[in-house]
């Protein structure tokens, strides 16, 4: 066999080298091509997102007109059924430019005909002259517009998930968008458990009183997420935002919220529905102009990244014909000055291919070979940054994950992640044969409040839920459910240790008194209730709907006692 010289030798390696010097322009190339790609389909997303949102928005928005229009005689040319009309136009307008496809269009379609459904509900009313339209009949009006914005809550889901597949990196973005979204949602529906009371002619009670507790609660919670996300926000304008929603919404439109809600407990209040609504909607306009604010950045973020990586790409397009030639040029001018040290550069980029990159790069050689060096050092450099990126958004992901399932004041989970927890256990292989829940509110906590402040309740919380926690096995899932209510899942527990649970439970909130920072104690007492159903199929609207009766009739019992769901019959 004919040896072959160092020549062939030689002109093979050129062949080999220039191979791995293409090969590494084209994944320079591919890379920036990637990101360009990424990063208009990102923004491409983020507006879709924006507009799902807004129409989140105008749905929840439509509200206020609808619920002043409940509370007016209805007349020709009348401007409330103008403003009705108009708002109505807004949210289709809105509907109408959510992009929809394969993914959305059901989610679209039904979100339509739940809206339309509530729609009919709130016309069959205006139909009506104001004195024989019926309390109940207003209540379920704007119940029905209630679960016309929850219909878009699967709307927003496949958006977000949408969203999230082509940028990881925007999970955090989307989250504090949606969460400024639901408070304006939240923070409406506060207002329309107002209105249904000024209605009714009678203070906030019952279901509806626990359900704006429980609202209110929630308002608070994700002011208390957005804040401290947004704490560190480049942008000037979501600062603006940010100060305005605490000024007219928190400073001012809540405390109207509460105000209204406390002169509906003395008789002859001059509030009317739509006094009340004027009044109060327009403190909601900054949450919006807080959630436009934030996606705006959002999007200018990403357009300046698009224009980065269109501009790095003609770069790097550039830079890479450029090297091609000097390779060239450089290989075939000098065997000895370049042979090692291209061949060395061949060793990195085997080692960048196979994911080694502890080992750092020295530049070698003399002008256009230190470029190249420098230039796999700047590759080696960016590949060692993705991959701390990808532990740095793995990191945030699990804390957002954690913050998302986690109650911020009391440490223990929220009603969301309980409702998941119950979903998961009861559709386990080997789930239990029965599941118990127990309903706990602590009884008059408002006083607490106003007598000794919010930080003195925030710290009663905080103890209550340790409490509660060191009375339950490891088995056992404790969540705060709302204000001053807790929720407690027992699986496969009969009724007689059901009810020894939740009297231990009861006794450990009795018991001992709970310190004050000024050194002095208060006393609380619990009101439980308890159901327990067989675990088939979808059992917690039953499970929730049997406890929260037991504990309506503890309350209604006098409080600080256990009462136990029976079925009826």
């Amino acid at each position: 066999m004919r040896d072959i010289s160092l020549n062939q030798a030689f002109l093979a390696a050129i062949g080999l080298i220039l191979a791995c010097t293409l090969a590494l322009g084209l994944s320079l190339l591919g890379a920036y091509h990637r990101d360009l790609r990424d990063s208009e389909q990102s923004l491409a997303r983020i507006s879709a997102f924006r507009d799902v949102l807004i129409a989140a928005s105008r749905i929840s928005a439509e509200r206020g007109p609808t619920n002043a229009a409940l509370g007016l005689e209805r007349g020709a040319n009348d401007p409330a059924i103008a403003r009705l009309s108009a708002f109505r136009q807004s949210s289709d307008e809105a509907i109408a430019r959510i992009a929809s496809g394969p993914a959305l269009g059901p989610a679209v379609e039904g979100l339509r005909s739940r809206l339309a459904k509530a729609r009919r509900e709130v016309d069959a009313l205006l139909a009506q002259p104001l004195a024989a339209r019926s309390r109940d009949g207003i209540e379920q009006a704007i119940f029905g517009m209630f679960s016309a914005y929850d219909a878009t809550r699967p709307v927003v889901d496949t958006a977000m998930t949408d969203l999230l597949a082509s940028d990881h990196a925007l999970v955090g973005e989307a989250l504090i968008a949606r969460m400024v979204s639901e408070l304006r949602d939240y923070a409406g529906r506060l207002g329309s458990y107002v209105v249904i009371a000024i209605a009714r002619g009678e203070p906030i009670s019952g279901a509806n009183r626990a359900a704006f507790e429980q609202t209110r609660g929630r308002v608070l919670q994700l002011w208390d997420v957005v804040g401290a996300r947004l704490a560190a926000h480049p942008s000037p304008a979501v600062w603006d935002a940010q100060r305005s929603v605490t000024r007219e919404f928190f400073d001012a439109g809540l405390k109207l919220i509460e105000e209204t809600d406390r002169r509906l407990r003395n008789p002859g209040g001059g509030d009317t529905p739509e006094s009340f609504t004027n009044a109060i909607v327009p403190s909601f306009a900054p949450i919006e102009r807080l959630r436009d604010a934030f996606v705006d950045a959002a999007i200018a973020r990403l357009s300046d990244a698009s224009s980065q990586a269109r501009t790095a790409l003609i770069f790097a397009s550039a830079v890479t014909a450029l090297i091609l030639g000097v390779v060239v040029v450089l290989l075939l001018a000098s065997r000895n000055f370049l042979f090692r040290p291209l061949m060395l550069a061949r060793e990195h980029v085997i080692d960048f291919a196979e994911g080694r990159l502890a080992q750092p790069i020295e530049p070698r050689g003399q002008r256009e070979m230190r470029h190249l060096f420098q230039a796999l050092a700047t590759l080696r450099t960016r590949l060692v940054e993705r991959e701390q990126l990808d532990i740095e958004r793995s990191r945030l992901t699990a804390e957002l994950r954690l913050q998302a399932d986690t109650d911020g004041l009391t440490g223990v989970l929220n009603r969301g992640a309980l409702e998941r927890a119950v979903v998961q256990l009861a559709g386990m292989p080997e789930a239990p044969s029965s599941i118990g829940l127990i309903l706990l509110d602590l009884d008059h906590f408002k006083a607490v409040n106003d007598q000794h402040g919010h930080t003195a309740g925030d710290s009663a919380l905080r103890l209550s839920a340790g409490r509660l926690r060191g009375v339950l096995r490891e088995e056992d899932i404790v969540a705060r459910f709302g204000g001053e209510e807790f929720a407690i899942v027992v699986p496969d527990a009969g009724a007689a240790r059901l009810a020894e649970i939740a009297e231990r439970l009861r006794r450990a909130i009795e018991d001992k008194p709970f310190p004050l920072e000024d050194g002095g104690v208060i006393t609380l007492t619990a009101s439980l209730g308890i159901a327990r159903v067989a675990t088939e199929g979808d059992i917690w609207p039953a499970l929730l709907k049997a406890a929260d009766g037991a504990l309506y009739e503890a309350k209604r019992q006098g409080r600080n006692r256990v009462v136990t769901w029976r079925a009826a019959g």
